[in-house]
């Protein structure tokens, strides 16, 4: 089975607010107030980046995302993560920005970014488990799955 998730989360309690300014963008709830806003690669050309398509390698992160995600920051502490595993193989990558700076990452890893970044912005582990698992992103193994969920 494969898990490809890219998206960014922020506390719920800033949703409003981010798609009042972005009103293309969709936010599914997760656990612990959190929200996900998953990103397609559809999604991605609303934002008009030219180079959306190299996305799944962090070093090739657009400038005009991290711009935007930087930007959002501002509104409340974020973490965007990319994923890509097949068959239990693959790696993460995590960035945690807030007040507009990047204060985590960029980290790639086979495990840990995520669940370091999300401690970062407050995430806690309730039961056995990490981080990834507390706030429920392991429901749905894609960022279409997921978007499906925000329509």
């Amino acid at each position: 089975m494969s898990y490809s998730v890219t998206g960014f989360i922020s506390k719920s309690i800033c949703v409003q607010q981010i798609c009042a300014e972005y009103p293309f963008l969709r936010a599914v709830p997760l656990e612990q107030e959190f929200s996900l806003f998953p990103l397609t690669d559809k999604l991605l050309e609303n934002l008009l980046f030219s180079h959306s398509k190299h996305l799944r390698e962090l070093n090739n992160l657009p400038n005009e995302l991290t711009d935007l995600l930087a930007k959002l920051s501002v509104i409340c502490p974020l973490l965007y993560f990319e994923t890509e595993y097949f068959g239990g193989m693959g790696n993460q990558s995590a960035i945690v920005f807030e007040n507009g700076k990047i204060i985590f990452g960029p980290a790639k890893a086979a495990i840990g970014p995520i669940n370091e970044g999300l401690r970062l912005l407050g995430v806690i582990i309730e039961s056995t488990g990490d981080e990834f698992d507390a706030i429920g992103l392991g429901k749905y193994r894609s960022a279409e799955d997921w978007l499906k969920l925000g329509e």
